[in-house]
């Protein structure tokens, strides 16, 4: 994958008008997608495969996932949407009844049933989107590049699919956790206790956390970077920094929710308002309504 500059020029037609308080957001390659409060999904960036043209007549929204060049959400009648590039096969399984979440990684997208189960489809070259059969009980899902990793209601985390350096492969030593994230060849999990631990790839930086982070309350892993929200609503970003992804913008606090990206971070205050760093070359950072390009 190559490194976008952040040096581009972005196109002011790419963004909305306007945006408005919002309850998710979520970070893809060159595109960005939040879930309004009133539950409407906007999309801004990059709209090369159609991944921010949101179809119309989706009802309200729980959740919004932007992978690569693919976005799904889940309504709140339990429907899961896709849009955007159907590469690796993504079309959602007919009658699937998703919960309050879906994933999508790099060509495979995994959801939450509402009961309990995980079902992922599109491309298996890695077994990424083969779920074990053992599997149960699930609470949340991460679907990572070519790897999938689920959180099991008792604190355990199961990983299959691609592990070449070792993203799939969870530590022996990690705690029951409340939270699992999984980037492009790395994988980091929150455990009970408040402590980030990261596994797979280091060449970056981005599985390195930082020593003295503790009281975490949300984990993202990205392509090559990662970034917390702390219980004061403070956020840490550590590993690539080609493109300012991971040099949090200062004074940034009450920080509710972030979503670290390929080469941008975005985050949710506590107010709603949205704040978003790093690449800018498709507009992915141009928050609408605020910092237009």
């Amino acid at each position: 994958m190559v490194a976008l500059s952040s040096a581009l020029a972005c196109d002011d037609t790419t963004a909305p008008a306007g945006l408005g308080p919002v309850t998710q957001v979520s970070a893809g390659l060159n595109h960005t997608c939040a879930v309004k409060t009133e539950g409407s999904v906007v999309c801004w960036g990059d709209n090369g495969s159609g991944e921010r043209e949101v179809p119309s007549g989706l009802g309200a929204i729980k959740h919004v996932d932007a992978a690569r060049i693919r976005t799904c959400a889940v309504a709140v009648d339990k429907r899961v949407v896709c849009w955007g590039s159907n590469g690796g096969g993504t079309g959602v399984p007919v009658g699937l009844a998703a919960a309050a979440l879906v994933s999508g990684g790099g060509f495979h997208v995994c959801a939450l049933t509402a009961d309990a189960r995980v079902v992922c489809w599109g491309a298996d070259d890695a077994g990424q989107a083969t779920v074990p059969a053992s599997l149960a009980s699930v609470a949340q899902v991460s679907a990572g590049y070519g790897h999938t990793c689920a959180l099991q209601t008792d604190g355990a985390v199961v990983c299959w699919g691609w592990s070449n350096v070792g993203q799939a492969t969870v530590p022996s030593n990690l705690g029951s956790s409340t939270q699992v994230s999984g980037g492009y060849s790395h994988t980091c999990a929150l455990e009970r206790v408040g402590a980030v631990k990261c596994w797979g790839s280091n060449a970056l930086g981005q599985r390195a956390v930082p020593s003295g982070l503790v009281t975490v309350t949300q984990v993202s892993a990205g392509y090559g970077h990662t970034c917390a929200v702390t219980t004061g609503g403070r956020v840490s970003c550590w590993g690539l920094n080609n493109d300012g992804q991971t040099s949090v913008p200062a004074g940034l606090t009450s920080v509710a929710q972030i979503s670290a990206g390929y080469y941008h971070t975005c985050a949710v205050k506590i107010d709603g308002a949205v704040v978003c760093w790093g690449s800018n070359a498709y507009g992915q950072s141009s928050v609408p309504g605020v910092n237009p390009g």
